[in-house]
């Protein structure tokens, strides 16, 4: 009817399906190198201190960075921005691996 070849379609779709799992991968490494938590000012005498705030094991735990405006806390912040717009790439990666299923020992695609 249309003319189109099944095989090519399903290249096309497991191309797709490798691409985004490849993008997982580079996603999950650089989450991973990242620093975990969000960040917590804190006001002691008319100075600004950042903290780092992450889970331990269940617990709050809060680590001194230093003063907002020094380097470090500079550099603390834009991890976490890094961090958090490479978790929404991660989401829609998830997203978009759902849509369909590789099943390699059927070697077909499953959609869903």
């Amino acid at each position: 009817m249309w003319g189109f070849n099944m095989g090519y379609i399903k290249s096309i779709l497991h191309e797709e399906y490798e691409r985004l799992k490849a993008l997982s991968d580079k996603y999950s490494a650089e989450i991973k190198a990242l620093p975990r938590g969000s960040v917590s000012v804190k006001k002691r005498n008319k100075n600004e201190y950042l903290y780092l705030a992450s889970r331990h094991k269940g617990k709050v735990r809060f680590e001194y960075i230093g003063p907002m405006v020094s380097e470090k806390a500079m550099a603390i912040r834009k991890k976490i921005e890094i961090r958090k717009q490479y978790e929404n790439k991660m989401k829609q990666v998830t997203r978009n691996r759902k849509g369909y299923q590789w099943k390699k020992n059927m070697n077909f695609f499953q959609l869903y």
